[in-house]
């Protein structure tokens, strides 16, 4: 091929590539994602620590069996999506903007599967951020939470305040038992990020990823440059795992969200009556009601894992013996 053939050819590709990189910028200025993170794990002031440990003995994988039988056969969260709509608490969640699995979740020192949400919240038919806080709210009541979490990686102005944060993430598709085990690695380099005050990740599928492969970590009570040199050792001492973010010179640092910590105290306000304040609106007695049947629901669940447990038919119940709670 002549010389000069050659050149142009590498200049169009040139171009090409700039042109692919503005547009890919572009699109991600325009559409910006929140994730949500809200257990089907029932809080130990819920349920008391003993039922809880119970609960926990059962393993991940189990939990994670349990968490997707609630989610894809029972379908409380769709059902606590339809109530808010119904009543005119939220109005802009549907299914082309909202996406929810199940994926790991740790917090001090604990990994728990996880409902995670994936929400557009910017660009065509975006959720909006208001109702972005009632599901969540929501979902903590019905699922019986101490907390929940919604964040947005892309605005540190979007929620309640801002905080720093790192992602790792992985060359191929992640289970929940190996986010599980990385988190564990990474306490073996600083317990203060694995079991230390606030120290936590959640799955995510970030920037878009089709293969829900990475972990994103909000600095905990330890200090931002301790998070950033245990997580970017963590992630060198891991085959294939890549963090972010790093400054021009290809050093690790940090980015900042936008965050929110929903919670209740079921200690002084048993009926759940911070989240129930917080749904946006005076609730109607018909959202009440259903937002509590919801809650009994997951409740009676939570009853019939604990006695599978202690009646060592675990597999049996999650297998083909499983029924969905009425909550009546």
């Amino acid at each position: 091929m002549p010389r000069h053939s050659r050149k142009s050819r590498h200049a169009v590709a040139r171009v090409a590539a700039l042109v692919l990189l503005v547009a890919t910028l572009a699109a991600r200025a325009v559409v910006a994602t929140t994730f949500m993170s809200v257990e089907p794990i029932p809080g130990g002031d819920v349920v008391g620590e003993p039922t809880l440990a119970v609960i926990e003995s059962a393993g991940y994988e189990n939990l994670e069996l349990w968490s997707n039988r609630l989610l894809n056969d029972c379908g409380l969260v769709r059902s606590t999506i339809d109530a808010l709509t119904a009543d005119g608490a939220i109005s802009t969640v549907n299914g082309g903007n909202t996406d929810v699995g199940v994926a790991a979740g740790g917090f001090e020192g604990t990994t728990h599967p996880s409902f995670v949400f994936t929400i557009r919240d910017s660009g065509f038919d975006p959720v909006s951020g208001s109702d972005v806080d009632v599901l969540d709210n929501a979902l903590g009541y019905v699922l019986n939470q101490e907390g929940t979490a919604h964040f947005s990686p892309d605005n540190f102005k979007a929620y309640a305040f801002a905080l720093d944060y790192a992602v790792v993430t992985f060359p191929s598709a992640l289970d929940g038992v190996d986010a599980k085990a990385f988190f564990e690695h990474l306490g073996t380099i600083d317990a203060a990020l694995f079991s230390g005050q606030f120290a936590g990740f959640t799955q995510i599928a970030f920037q878009g990823s089709p293969l829900n492969n990475s972990m994103l970590f909000l600095k905990p009570a330890a200090s931002k440059n301790r998070l950033i040199a245990g997580l970017s050792a963590a992630a060198n001492t891991t085959p294939g795992a890549v963090y972010f973010p790093l400054k021009k010179n290809a050093e690790p640092t940090t980015a900042r969200a936008g965050i929110a910590f929903p919670g209740n105290d079921w200690i002084a306000f048993p009926q759940g009556e911070e989240y129930l304040s917080r749904l946006g609106i005076t609730p109607s007695a018909q959202l009440l009601a259903d937002l509590a049947a919801l809650q009994q629901a997951h409740l009676d669940a939570v009853a019939d894992l604990v006695q599978a447990v202690q009646s060592g038919r675990l597999s049996q119940y999650l297998g083909p013996q499983f029924r969905c709670p009425t909550g009546e």
